[in-house]
């Protein structure tokens, strides 16, 4: 989990430095596949799609504002992954 917890922190720092006009979301940095190979995760497009649409979630300053909200994002994510 601490995995994910790191990606929803990278793509909030991407994200600022958008809106910012510096394009940081031109390099990813592959961190799906290889939390998806670690968890058993399919590498196919649907899955992908899921996780970064969840991790976008973490993008929201004001519902993710603590270490602790972040955190619970995160095993959100890996709960909804897993499918538990």
């Amino acid at each position: 989990m601490c995995l994910i917890k790191d990606d929803i922190k990278i793509s909030r720092l991407t994200n600022t430095l958008d809106r910012l006009h510096v394009p940081a979301n031109h390099y990813p940095l592959g961190n799906a596949k290889v939390i998806f190979s670690l968890m058993g995760i399919p590498e196919e497009e649907h899955n992908f799609e899921i996780y970064y649409k969840l991790i976008e979630q973490g993008a929201d300053l004001e519902r993710c504002d603590s270490n602790e909200k972040i955190a619970e994002l995160a095993e959100g994510i890996f709960r909804q992954l897993m499918g538990v």
